[in-house]
C-alpha cells in the first residue's frame, strides 16, 4: 500500500484569536519563514485545514530542527500518509510504526476523523489500542509516555511518527521592527529573542568602547539570528562611542557617570532608530540589577528620548535570564563577554538620582557628540559579517 512521509506544521493557537484578514497575513508570513528555515521554495509550503501547513519532500524532513524554531509554530510533526481509511489497514501501519515504541511504559491512542467512515472514533481508538496493548505496557489517557496520533481525512490517513515542540508566539515580521541595544552579554540578546517571539524583526546597535568587544557582540547576535531569525536578515550598527565616554569622564561627576552613559546611549540609539524608521528601542534592563537600572534611573532614561524603550526582562532575575539564554542557545557565547566599562573610578555611584539631575549631568556633554557618534555608525547586514571585518571608524579589508 502506497505510503510516504511528510512534515506538518501546526500554528500557534494565538494566531487564531486574530481576525480572518489578519490570520491570512500571518499565514503568508509564517509560510515564507518556514520555507526559509527549511531551505525550500515558499510555494512548497501549503496550507491544509485552518491551522496547519504541509511541507512535502525530503528536504523538509532533514530540516526539522530549524523548522521547529520558527516563531508562530506550536509543534512540528513528521507524519506517514497512507491512502486508506480501512481500520484494519490503518492498524497494520500503526503497529509497524509504534509497536516497538509503545512496548513499555504508558501510551494513548488519539484519533481524529473528517468525512464518513464505517467506524466511530472511539471504536478506532479502542481497536488500535487493543492491538498495541502488551504485558509490558499499559494505557494511560491522562499523561501517557507515548501518544499515537491518527488523523483520517476522507480516504487518507495521517499517522504521526514524531512531534517536536515549537516556540509558539507570533510569526516574525507581523509586528514593527525594533532596535536592540546589544552588549554581547546575556541580557540584551535574550531581550531581542523575546521581541522576536512577539513578531518583531530586530536590528542591533553596539556601542564600541575601548573596553568593549564589537566582534564578540556581533557574534552573539549572529548566533541568535542563525537559530531563530528565519526569514529576515537584520542590520547591525557599530557606533564609535569612545569620544562620548571620554567627554563623560571629563565633565560628569563620577557618581553620575554610569547612568549618564546609559542616557547618552539611549539618545544615540534613538537617533539611529529614527534614521531607520524604527520607533522603539529594546534593552536588556532588569530592575535593580545595576545602578543604572533602578526604577528612578530607568525613568530618567525614558525621559531623555522620544523613542519608546521596551524592557522585556524588567521583572526577571539573573538566574532566569541565564536559563532562558541557554534555551535560546547564546549562553555559552554570552558568558565570555567582558563587563561593561566602569566609569566611576571605583567610587560609590548614584542609584536614585532624580530625572532632572540625570538630565543636567547628560547636558554637560555636547549634543553635537551624539550626532557625531551616530554618524560614525558602520551598518551592514548581519548575514554578511565575519570576525575582524569591521573596526570602529573604518572598514577593514574584506
Amino acid at each position: 500500500m502506497d505510503a510516504h512521509r511528510t512534515v506538518v506544521v501546526t500554528l500557534s493557537g494565538e494566531i487564531h484569536l486574530k481576525s480572518r484578514r489578519t490570520q491570512r497575513r500571518f499565514l503568508s508570513i509564517i509560510a515564507d519563514n518556514v520555507a526559509a528555515a527549511a531551505g525550500i521554495k515558499a510555494g512548497s509550503v501549503r496550507r491544509i485545514g485552518g491551522n496547519r501547513l504541509l511541507l512535502e519532500g525530503k528536504r523538509a524532513l532533514d530540516q526539522l530542527d530549524p523548522i521547529s524554531r520558527v516563531f508562530g509554530i506550536d509543534h512540528v510533526d513528521v507524519v506517514e500518509v497512507v491512502h486508506t481509511n480501512d481500520l484494519d489497514e490503518i492498524t497494520e501501519h500503526v503497529v509497524r510504526l509504534w509497536a516497538d515504541e509503545t512496548a513499555s511504559g504508558t501510551f494513548a491512542v488519539r484519533v481524529k476523523r473528517i468525512g464518513s467512515q464505517t467506524w466511530k472514533t472511539v471504536e478506532a481508538e479502542r481497536h488500535v489500542g487493543g492491538i498495541l496493548d502488551r504485558p509490558g505496557n499499559r494505557v494511560d489517557l491522562s499523561n501517557p509516555d507515548h501518544t499515537v496520533r491518527i488523523r483520517v481525512d476522507g480516504e487518507r490517513t495521517w499517522i504521526t511518527v514524531s512531534r517536536t515542540k515549537g516556540p509558539g508566539g507570533l510569526p516574525m515580521g507581523t509586528q514593527e521592527p525594533v532596535l536592540v541595544l546589544l552588549s554581547g552579554g546575556f541580557d540584551s540578546v535574550v531581550a531581542a529573542w523575546m521581541l522576536m517571539a512577539r513578531g518583531c524583526p530586530v536590528e542591533f546597535v553596539h556601542f564600541s568602547l575601548d573596553c568593549a568587544q564589537a566582534d564578540h557582540a556581533v557574534a552573539v547576535a549572529q548566533a541568535l539570528d542563525e537559530r531563530w531569525g528565519h526569514g529576515v536578515d537584520p542590520k547591525v550598527h557599530l557606533v564609535d562611542f569612545q569620544p562620548i565616554k571620554e567627554a563623560i569622564r571629563e565633565s560628569v561627576d563620577s557618581r553620575m557617570r554610569q547612568v549618564t552613559l546609559k542616557v547618552l546611549m539611549a539618545r544615540t540609539a534613538a537617533e539611529l532608530a529614527e534614521r531607520s524608521g524604527i520607533g522603539a528601542l529594546v534593552t536588556g534592563d532588569a530592575l535593580g540589577q545595576v545602578s543604572s537600572q533602578t526604577l528612578t534611573h530607568l525613568r530618567a532614561i525614558d525621559q531623555s528620548t522620544e523613542a519608546s524603550v521596551l524592557r522585556p526582562l524588567l521583572g526577571m532575575g539573573k538566574e532566569d535570564i541565564v536559563s532562558l539564554a541557554r534555551k535560546v542557545g547564546t549562553a555559552e557565547l554570552s558568558a565570555r563577554a567582558k563587563e561593561v566599562c566602569d566609569l566611576s573610578d571605583g567610587l560609590p555611584v548614584a542609584v536614585d538620582a532624580q530625572p532632572f539631575v540625570v538630565a543636567l549631568s547628560a547636558g554637560t556633554v555636547d549634543d553635537a557628540l551624539i550626532t557625531a557618534a551616530a554618524d560614525t555608525a558602520i551598518s551592514f547586514p548581519l548575514s554578511e559579517w565575519f570576525p575582524g571585518q569591521y573596526q570602529v571608524g573604518r572598514r577593514t579589508a574584506s
